[in-house]
């Protein structure tokens, strides 16, 4: 069996930070997880539509709660520690933006991730991962099995709030924000 051999040690959020303000990483999707460096899988359509269809509905549903926050696809999200990942969608309050490029790790108040071909990396190690930066909540929409699957209450790199999966057809109610609740 082969294994997987680590060449360069855990690169840090500032030097990932360097590396992509010099232009390394020109051309490519890329996040920092666990200090490695990944490179993004392409988007196919059925992943692209229902990143689109809970971006709208997200943002309706905020506007609705009568909250001023943003929602972005494929931002950066600054936890640190080597956790720098471009989630498929971020709710977060921008008057908590402090003037970052990045959207810190306080700002956010949803991240969801789309899995088309991930969902097992996203309802693995990318959550706990959240879960370790102390993210409220997080969704993973299985793009296959057409449902979301909300998490809430980090702690110790797990989350102790896991809702059964929800159509995506259904109404999507923030578990830390019932207020918002998105319908596609």
């Amino acid at each position: 069996m082969n294994a997987l051999v680590q060449a360069h040690p855990p690169f840090t959020s500032d030097e990932f930070y360097r590396m992509a303000d010099r232009g390394a990483f020109a051309g490519f999707r890329v996040e920092l997880r666990r200090g490695m460096i990944l490179k993004m899988s392409p988007q196919h359509v059925p992943h692209a539509r229902v990143k689109s269809d809970l971006q709208h509905a997200l943002e309706r549903a905020i506007k609705a709660a009568g909250l001023g926050w943003e929602v972005l696809t494929e931002a950066t999200v600054s936890f640190g520690g080597g956790f720098e990942p471009m989630a498929d969608i971020t709710v977060f309050d921008p008057a908590l933006l402090g003037g970052a490029r990045t959207i810190p790790a306080a700002a956010v108040k949803l991240v969801v991730e789309v899995s088309e071909t991930t969902l097992a990396d996203d309802l693995g190690e990318k959550r706990e991962d959240y879960a370790e930066g102390g993210l409220a909540e997080y969704w993973v929409a299985d793009v296959q099995a057409r449902t979301v699957i909300p998490h809430s209450q980090p702690k110790d790199g797990a989350y102790l709030n896991e809702a059964a999966p929800v159509p995506i057809s259904e109404p999507l109610a923030m578990l830390t924000q019932p207020a918002v609740s998105a319908r596609v």
